[in-house]
Protein backbone atom coordinates (compact mmCIF):
# COMPACT_ATOMS: atom_id res chain seq x y z
CA UNK A 1 0.00 0.00 0.00
CA UNK A 2 2.54 2.18 0.51
CA UNK A 3 4.30 1.48 -2.20
CA UNK A 4 1.39 2.74 -4.42
CA UNK A 5 1.25 5.81 -2.29
CA UNK A 6 5.11 6.37 -2.83
CA UNK A 7 4.25 6.06 -6.73
CA UNK A 8 1.58 8.49 -6.50
CA UNK A 9 3.50 11.39 -4.92
CA UNK A 10 6.34 10.49 -7.31
CA UNK A 11 3.47 10.76 -10.00
CA UNK A 12 2.34 14.02 -8.80
CA UNK A 13 5.62 15.64 -8.59
CA UNK A 14 6.44 14.76 -11.93
CA UNK A 15 3.47 15.92 -13.84
CA UNK A 16 3.57 19.19 -11.99
CA UNK A 17 7.23 19.74 -12.59
CA UNK A 18 6.11 18.94 -16.34
CA UNK A 19 3.87 21.33 -16.04
CA UNK A 20 6.18 24.26 -14.54
CA UNK A 21 8.93 23.47 -17.12
CA UNK A 22 6.64 23.34 -20.06
CA UNK A 23 4.34 26.53 -19.07
CA UNK A 24 6.28 29.00 -21.11
CA UNK A 25 5.64 26.81 -24.31
CA UNK A 26 1.84 25.81 -23.18
CA UNK A 27 0.96 29.85 -22.64
CA UNK A 28 2.47 30.94 -26.12
CA UNK A 29 0.61 28.07 -28.08
CA UNK A 30 -2.49 29.03 -26.47
CA UNK A 31 -2.05 33.09 -27.42
CA UNK A 32 -0.98 32.27 -31.14
CA UNK A 33 -3.92 29.38 -31.03
CA UNK A 34 -6.37 32.90 -30.85
CA UNK A 35 -6.88 34.88 -33.58
CA UNK A 36 -5.60 38.91 -33.52
CA UNK A 37 -8.56 41.36 -31.99
CA UNK A 38 -9.73 43.70 -34.43
CA UNK A 39 -9.97 46.22 -31.81
CA UNK A 40 -6.00 45.42 -31.12
CA UNK A 41 -5.46 46.18 -34.53
CA UNK A 42 -7.17 49.16 -34.71
CA UNK A 43 -5.11 50.39 -32.06
CA UNK A 44 -1.63 49.43 -33.95
CA UNK A 45 -2.90 51.07 -37.05
CA UNK A 46 -3.70 54.00 -35.65
CA UNK A 47 -1.46 54.57 -32.97
CA UNK A 48 1.98 52.72 -33.79
CA UNK A 49 3.87 54.56 -36.97
CA UNK A 50 6.34 51.62 -36.89
CA UNK A 51 3.69 48.93 -37.42
CA UNK A 52 2.27 51.03 -40.15
CA UNK A 53 5.70 50.81 -41.94
CA UNK A 54 6.11 47.06 -41.77
CA UNK A 55 5.05 44.37 -45.10
CA UNK A 56 1.86 42.72 -44.73
CA UNK A 57 4.35 39.50 -43.34
CA UNK A 58 6.13 41.69 -40.73
CA UNK A 59 2.76 43.25 -39.47
CA UNK A 60 2.04 39.36 -38.94
CA UNK A 61 4.90 38.42 -37.08
CA UNK A 62 4.26 41.82 -34.86
CA UNK A 63 1.07 40.64 -34.31
CA UNK A 64 1.78 37.60 -32.74
CA UNK A 65 4.56 38.99 -30.61
CA UNK A 66 2.18 41.05 -29.14
CA UNK A 67 -0.18 38.05 -28.73
CA UNK A 68 2.50 36.16 -27.02
CA UNK A 69 4.22 39.59 -25.19
CA UNK A 70 0.97 40.21 -23.28
CA UNK A 71 -0.15 36.67 -22.98
CA UNK A 72 3.15 36.28 -20.79
CA UNK A 73 3.68 39.81 -19.01
CA UNK A 74 1.59 41.50 -16.43
CA UNK A 75 0.51 44.64 -16.70
CA UNK A 76 -0.90 46.17 -13.66
CA UNK A 77 -2.10 49.70 -12.81
CA UNK A 78 -1.58 51.94 -9.84
CA UNK A 79 -4.24 54.50 -9.14
CA UNK A 80 -5.68 54.07 -12.68
CA UNK A 81 -6.94 51.99 -15.07
CA UNK A 82 -5.23 49.76 -17.75
CA UNK A 83 -7.88 49.72 -20.96
CA UNK A 84 -5.92 47.33 -23.82
CA UNK A 85 -5.01 50.07 -25.66
CA UNK A 86 -2.34 51.16 -22.79
CA UNK A 87 -1.65 47.26 -23.09
CA UNK A 88 -1.15 47.19 -26.48
CA UNK A 89 0.71 50.23 -26.38
CA UNK A 90 2.66 48.49 -23.67
CA UNK A 91 3.48 45.83 -26.09
CA UNK A 92 4.11 47.79 -29.29
CA UNK A 93 7.21 49.27 -26.92
CA UNK A 94 8.92 46.04 -25.71
CA UNK A 95 8.66 44.61 -29.49
CA UNK A 96 9.80 47.26 -31.53
CA UNK A 97 13.35 47.34 -30.07
CA UNK A 98 13.67 43.94 -30.34
CA UNK A 99 11.72 43.19 -33.59
CA UNK A 100 15.19 42.15 -35.46
CA UNK A 101 15.19 39.18 -33.26
CA UNK A 102 12.39 36.87 -33.94
CA UNK A 103 12.83 34.46 -30.72
CA UNK A 104 13.45 37.60 -28.37
CA UNK A 105 12.56 37.11 -24.87
CA UNK A 106 12.44 39.79 -22.08
CA UNK A 107 14.39 37.65 -19.18
CA UNK A 108 12.78 38.01 -15.82
CA UNK A 109 10.36 40.89 -16.66
CA UNK A 110 8.02 40.58 -13.24
CA UNK A 111 5.07 43.29 -14.11
CA UNK A 112 5.08 45.89 -15.95
CA UNK A 113 3.41 49.04 -13.41
CA UNK A 114 1.23 51.63 -15.11
CA UNK A 115 1.01 54.40 -12.93
CA UNK A 116 -1.04 57.96 -13.89
CA UNK A 117 1.87 60.47 -14.68
CA UNK A 118 5.60 61.54 -13.60
CA UNK A 119 6.56 60.96 -10.65
CA UNK A 120 9.41 62.11 -8.44
CA UNK A 121 11.90 59.93 -7.20
CA UNK A 122 14.31 61.10 -4.05
CA UNK A 123 17.81 60.37 -3.43
CA UNK A 124 18.40 57.73 -0.63
CA UNK A 125 20.78 59.11 1.65
CA UNK A 126 21.74 55.52 3.09
CA UNK A 127 22.76 54.09 -0.36
CA UNK A 128 26.19 55.15 -1.11
CA UNK A 129 25.54 55.18 -5.09
CA UNK A 130 22.03 57.28 -5.60
CA UNK A 131 19.28 56.44 -8.31
CA UNK A 132 19.08 59.60 -10.38
CA UNK A 133 17.06 62.37 -9.10
CA UNK A 134 14.19 64.56 -10.79
CA UNK A 135 10.98 63.86 -12.51
CA UNK A 136 10.92 60.41 -13.81
CA UNK A 137 8.77 58.62 -16.53
CA UNK A 138 9.59 55.69 -16.62
CA UNK A 139 11.91 53.10 -14.94
CA UNK A 140 13.61 49.46 -14.40
CA UNK A 141 14.25 48.21 -10.88
CA UNK A 142 15.09 44.78 -10.08
CA UNK A 143 14.06 43.12 -6.93
CA UNK A 144 15.32 39.64 -5.99
CA UNK A 145 15.84 38.16 -9.86
CA UNK A 146 12.92 40.21 -11.27
CA UNK A 147 12.44 42.89 -13.50
CA UNK A 148 10.06 45.45 -12.75
CA UNK A 149 8.75 48.22 -15.22
CA UNK A 150 6.84 51.57 -14.60
CA UNK A 151 5.54 53.71 -16.93
CA UNK A 152 3.56 56.71 -17.04
CA UNK A 153 0.51 56.27 -18.82
CA UNK A 154 0.07 60.06 -20.32
CA UNK A 155 3.78 59.77 -21.07
CA UNK A 156 3.00 56.19 -22.52
CA UNK A 157 0.37 57.17 -24.81
CA UNK A 158 2.06 61.12 -25.67
CA UNK A 159 5.26 58.76 -27.06
CA UNK A 160 2.84 56.98 -30.14
CA UNK A 161 0.52 60.09 -30.49
CA UNK A 162 4.10 62.50 -31.80
CA UNK A 163 5.99 59.82 -33.95
CA UNK A 164 8.70 62.74 -34.88
CA UNK A 165 9.38 63.89 -31.63
CA UNK A 166 12.15 61.17 -30.65
CA UNK A 167 10.63 60.34 -27.30
CA UNK A 168 8.94 57.19 -26.52
CA UNK A 169 9.15 56.29 -22.89
CA UNK A 170 8.03 52.97 -23.73
CA UNK A 171 10.54 52.20 -26.08
CA UNK A 172 13.22 53.62 -24.23
CA UNK A 173 12.81 51.71 -20.55
CA UNK A 174 12.60 48.70 -22.88
CA UNK A 175 16.09 49.72 -24.63
CA UNK A 176 16.87 49.65 -20.68
CA UNK A 177 15.93 45.61 -20.94
CA UNK A 178 17.75 45.10 -23.90
CA UNK A 179 21.06 46.44 -22.81
CA UNK A 180 20.56 44.39 -18.98
CA UNK A 181 20.17 41.26 -21.21
CA UNK A 182 24.00 40.75 -21.05
CA UNK A 183 23.60 41.29 -17.14
CA UNK A 184 23.82 44.79 -16.62
CA UNK A 185 22.89 48.13 -18.05
CA UNK A 186 26.11 50.00 -19.28
CA UNK A 187 24.84 51.15 -22.77
CA UNK A 188 26.77 48.36 -24.17
CA UNK A 189 24.05 45.96 -25.74
CA UNK A 190 26.70 43.01 -25.88
CA UNK A 191 24.07 40.51 -26.72
CA UNK A 192 23.14 42.49 -29.41
CA UNK A 193 26.32 43.66 -30.92
CA UNK A 194 28.38 41.42 -32.92
CA UNK A 195 31.71 41.74 -31.09
CA UNK A 196 33.96 43.18 -33.56
CA UNK A 197 31.26 46.24 -32.85
CA UNK A 198 32.13 46.37 -29.09
CA UNK A 199 35.05 48.80 -29.66
CA UNK A 200 34.02 51.08 -32.55
CA UNK A 201 30.52 51.53 -30.38
CA UNK A 202 31.98 52.13 -27.10
CA UNK A 203 34.51 54.84 -28.85
CA UNK A 204 31.06 56.42 -30.60
CA UNK A 205 28.76 56.33 -27.82
CA UNK A 206 31.91 58.43 -25.47
CA UNK A 207 32.30 60.87 -28.52
CA UNK A 208 28.72 61.22 -28.99
CA UNK A 209 28.19 62.19 -24.76
CA UNK A 210 30.62 64.74 -24.95
CA UNK A 211 29.18 66.17 -28.16
CA UNK A 212 26.14 66.51 -26.41
CA UNK A 213 27.99 67.82 -22.86
CA UNK A 214 29.07 70.42 -24.90
CA UNK A 215 26.16 71.36 -26.29
CA UNK A 216 27.31 70.76 -30.14
CA UNK A 217 24.64 67.96 -30.58
CA UNK A 218 20.38 67.94 -31.06
CA UNK A 219 20.59 64.41 -29.36
CA UNK A 220 18.23 64.75 -25.98
CA UNK A 221 20.43 66.08 -22.90
CA UNK A 222 19.56 63.33 -21.23
CA UNK A 223 21.29 60.97 -22.89
CA UNK A 224 24.53 62.80 -21.85
CA UNK A 225 23.36 61.27 -18.05
CA UNK A 226 25.22 58.44 -18.60
CA UNK A 227 26.13 55.23 -20.80
CA UNK A 228 22.80 53.52 -20.15
CA UNK A 229 20.67 56.46 -20.85
CA UNK A 230 22.56 57.20 -23.90
CA UNK A 231 21.79 53.90 -25.46
CA UNK A 232 18.21 53.85 -24.30
CA UNK A 233 18.06 58.23 -25.75
CA UNK A 234 19.38 57.26 -29.24
CA UNK A 235 17.29 54.38 -29.15
CA UNK A 236 14.02 56.43 -29.22
CA UNK A 237 15.63 58.79 -31.68
CA UNK A 238 16.56 55.65 -34.27
CA UNK A 239 12.64 54.71 -34.11
CA UNK A 240 11.14 57.93 -34.09
CA UNK A 241 13.25 59.81 -36.58
CA UNK A 242 15.94 57.88 -38.24
CA UNK A 243 15.71 59.94 -41.24
CA UNK A 244 17.22 62.69 -39.11
CA UNK A 245 19.59 60.69 -37.17
CA UNK A 246 21.40 58.97 -40.17
CA UNK A 247 21.63 62.35 -41.29
CA UNK A 248 23.42 63.85 -38.78
CA UNK A 249 25.33 61.00 -37.43
CA UNK A 250 25.80 58.25 -39.29
CA UNK A 251 27.88 56.44 -37.95
CA UNK A 252 25.42 55.87 -35.04
CA UNK A 253 22.71 55.03 -37.32
CA UNK A 254 25.11 52.35 -39.35
CA UNK A 255 26.11 50.98 -35.51
CA UNK A 256 22.18 50.87 -34.12
CA UNK A 257 21.06 49.19 -37.45
CA UNK A 258 23.91 46.27 -37.32
CA UNK A 259 23.20 45.69 -33.46
CA UNK A 260 18.86 45.96 -33.69
CA UNK A 261 19.29 44.57 -37.01
CA UNK A 262 16.61 46.79 -38.22
CA UNK A 263 16.50 49.92 -40.83
CA UNK A 264 13.89 52.14 -39.66
CA UNK A 265 14.43 54.55 -42.80
CA UNK A 266 14.64 52.11 -45.32
CA UNK A 267 11.41 50.80 -44.32
CA UNK A 268 9.51 54.11 -44.41
CA UNK A 269 11.08 54.47 -47.92
CA UNK A 270 8.86 51.65 -48.90
CA UNK A 271 6.10 54.01 -48.51
CA UNK A 272 6.88 57.29 -49.88
CA UNK A 273 9.30 59.02 -51.66
CA UNK A 274 10.36 61.62 -49.09
CA UNK A 275 9.66 60.13 -45.78
CA UNK A 276 9.33 63.31 -43.57
CA UNK A 277 6.27 63.45 -45.42
CA UNK A 278 4.45 60.39 -44.72
CA UNK A 279 6.52 60.71 -40.95
CA UNK A 280 4.58 64.47 -40.96
CA UNK A 281 1.35 62.64 -41.92
CA UNK A 282 1.61 60.00 -39.48
CA UNK A 283 2.24 62.98 -36.75
CA UNK A 284 -0.80 64.66 -37.33
CA UNK A 285 -3.04 61.82 -36.83
CA UNK A 286 -1.41 61.64 -33.35
CA UNK A 287 -1.48 64.77 -31.50
CA UNK A 288 -3.26 65.00 -28.78
CA UNK A 289 -6.84 67.02 -29.11
CA UNK A 290 -7.49 69.50 -26.41
CA UNK A 291 -10.77 68.30 -25.77
CA UNK A 292 -9.57 64.58 -26.33
CA UNK A 293 -9.86 62.52 -22.74
CA UNK A 294 -6.64 62.57 -20.93
CA UNK A 295 -4.28 59.92 -21.13
CA UNK A 296 -3.80 59.94 -17.23
CA UNK A 297 -7.20 58.54 -16.34
CA UNK A 298 -8.01 61.66 -14.87
CA UNK A 299 -11.45 61.78 -16.61
CA UNK A 300 -10.84 65.55 -17.48
CA UNK A 301 -10.76 66.66 -21.13
CA UNK A 302 -6.50 67.02 -21.69
CA UNK A 303 -6.57 71.05 -22.43
CA UNK A 304 -7.94 71.00 -18.43
CA UNK A 305 -5.65 68.77 -17.32
CA UNK A 306 -2.21 67.88 -18.72
CA UNK A 307 -1.85 70.44 -21.04
CA UNK A 308 -3.04 73.05 -18.48
CA UNK A 309 0.10 71.87 -16.19
CA UNK A 310 1.91 72.27 -19.13
CA UNK A 311 1.53 75.68 -19.58
CA UNK A 312 1.47 76.35 -16.45
CA UNK A 313 5.00 75.10 -16.25
CA UNK A 314 5.83 76.93 -19.48
CA UNK A 315 4.69 80.50 -18.14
Amino acid sequence: MNYFIWLAVLAAVIFAFYRYVTRESRVRAAALAQDFPAAWRQVLTERVAFYLSLSKNEKQRFERAVQVFLAETRITGVQVEVEDTTRVLVAASAIIPVFGFPEWQYANLGEVLIVPDAWKQEKDPNKEVAPLDGTLLGSVQNFQNQHYMRLSKASLEQGFRDAMDKQNVGIHEFAHLLDQADGVIDGVPKLALPPELLQPWAEVMQREIQAIRDGKSEINPYGATNEAEFFAVVTEYFFEKPEKLQENHPELYQLLSRALRQNPKKRFLRFSVDPREWLKTLRSKRKFGRNDPCPCGSGKKYKDCHLLQQEKQAA
